[in-house]
């Protein structure tokens, strides 16, 4: 695979999984919101999976589109919208009380669905493997759903490295598909399942809908992109 293009691929990718991985550690900000909107971020996503015709993939679009007209109709507002966001982010995963999507591994791959359980741990080590520790591991759970998205940005950020071996490039991209597959698709479909009944905003629902085929996408885009480079 010609280099250029593999290490555009992964600066896409890690753009993607930084963009995410700010939703999900707080509630947006005035300035994201107007990138969003003024970029046309969504809007450009929303005119690619118009043109797919699956279902999966027009609901992506409805969703995406959700969003967009939310932000649009709220744009002369931003500071009553980001008002209702915060409420929405705060009832999801922050609390106080009852969390209508709680944002931890741990939650839902355990019985018990207790934060910092063995999942905790076993994320906490796959993070030492490469070296890294979170700053957030006194006060955060390794297996929230941002620092896992941001570990992911992070292995994007090695790959891309034009410097390094293909042998460490191939390693980053492995470490990447074990990830999607053995702990992020594991549990944030349900996650975003739970985002998208309860959240009282089309923002955090088109949110979910679009995290959730996101790392479905990826997972198939990045084990087809491994499997050439280990030819």
């Amino acid at each position: 695979m010609n280099k250029e293009l593999l290490i555009q691929w992964l600066q896409e990718r890690q753009i993607t999984y930084y963009l995410l991985t700010s939703l999900y550690q707080a509630t947006p900000t005035s300035d994201l919101l107007k990138t969003l909107s003024q970029n046309q971020i969504l809007a450009s996503w929303c005119e690619e999976y118009a043109r797919i015709e699956e279902q999966e993939q027009f609901d992506l679009y409805t969703a995406l589109k959700g969003m967009q007209d939310e932000l649009d109709s709220n744009s002369s507002n931003l500071a009553g919208y980001l008002e209702g966001l915060q409420a929405d982010f705060d009832r999801l995963f922050v609390g106080p009380g009852h969390l209508e999507a709680p944002p931890w591994e741990s939650v839902y791959r355990s019985k018990e669905r207790l934060v910092f359980g063995e999942q905790t741990v076993a994320v906490r080590e796959i993070y030492r493997s490469f070296g890294l520790k979170s700053n957030k591991h006194h006060n955060e759970p390794d297996d929230h759903i941002s620092l896992e998205l941001e570990f992911m940005a992070w292995l994007c950020k090695q790959a891309a490295d034009p410097h390094i071996s293909v042998e460490d490039r191939i390693l980053y991209i492995s470490g990447q598909t074990r990830f999607l597959n053995e702990h992020l698709l594991e549990w944030v479909p349900a996650l975003c399942n739970d985002i998208e009944k309860a959240a009282e905003s089309e923002f955090f629902r088109g949110l979910a809908f679009l995290t959730t085929q996101w790392l479905k996408e990826d997972a198939v885009e990045t084990e087809s992109i491994l499997k050439i480079l280990v030819k």
